[in-house]
């Protein structure tokens, strides 16, 4: 008896580790790229098969991958903020993937200036993606206005930036690295300027459903063995600078669809 119950939890075992787990997520390149790239895709991966676990990436919009989650249809999102992972009632891996900001995107001849939530009523429109939590604060004063534009669809943030450079809004907002990237995919980027951030950073972790509190675990013990054998630090090394233009090449064509939007 006892033998076979051995048996049975071994192969159980490698039934759960020859499933993959579903991950999705959004492009929210450099952190979250295409082709299983980015520095949270990469770890994640690794994390997992370092303990020889399968993972399979999604890549859906935001919005559907909480509610995806949700309904245990697959089982984690990319990036999450304490707030949506509050919000949702998901878990995380108590590991910290980086920090998201909300800095502000303007054309580069304006004068405009983000520093605090009141300075948002003196501009004309402000762009963001649906679904993105952008703290209390900026959240409420989204949606108390309802000049705000929501962006939504494959390539949100790609849009945003096309419509401000159309003089659809007068400023985008959304974390620097991932507007920086973006443009200069869609080599815009000399004509966009940096004109502040609004409240502090906030720190991304992965989001697992209740149901899935081992794999978070498990997310968890695979960090700590990347960081102790320093392959951790090597993938973070690989993306210390914003990638050149030609970087993610299937990234790069699929938003070249739009450039004709500016004509």
């Amino acid at each position: 008896m006892k033998k076979y119950l051995s048996l049975m939890l071994l192969l159980a075992s490698i039934h759960a580790h020859a499933t993959p787990i579903r991950i999705a997520s959004d492009i929210w390149c450099p952190y979250i790229c295409e082709n299983h790239q980015g520095y949270i895709v990469e770890l994640t991966q690794r994390a997992f098969e370092i303990q020889n676990q399968k993972v399979e990436f999604i890549t859906i919009p935001y919005k559907r991958a909480l509610v995806e989650l949700q309904r245990n249809n697959i089982d984690a999102v990319l990036a999450l903020t304490p707030s949506a992972i509050a919000a949702n009632k998901f878990v995380s891996a108590d590991v910290v993937f980086g920090y998201n900001s909300n800095d502000f995107y303007t054309l580069v001849d304006s004068q405009e200036s983000f520093n605090h939530i009141s300075d948002l009523n003196f501009t004309q429109q402000a762009a963001v993606v649906s679904g993105y939590d952008y703290g209390i604060e900026l959240d409420a004063w989204l949606n108390a206005h309802p000049n705000s534009y929501f962006a939504s669809g494959s390539d949100p943030l790609a849009m945003n930036i096309i419509r401000l450079v159309k003089g659809r809004h007068s400023v985008i907002i959304d974390n620097k690295s991932v507007i920086e990237y973006t443009a200069s995919q869609l080599n815009l980027s000399q004509q966009l300027r940096y004109a502040g951030t609004i409240g502090k950073p906030v720190p991304l972790y992965v989001g697992f459903s209740q149901q899935n509190q081992a794999n978070a675990v498990m997310l968890a013990n695979g960090i700590k063995l990347l960081k102790d054998n320093g392959e951790y630090q090597s993938i973070m090394n690989k993306y210390k600078l914003l990638p050149e233009v030609g970087y993610d090449k299937a990234h790069y064509k699929r938003l070249h669809k739009f450039l004709p939007a500016l004509n």
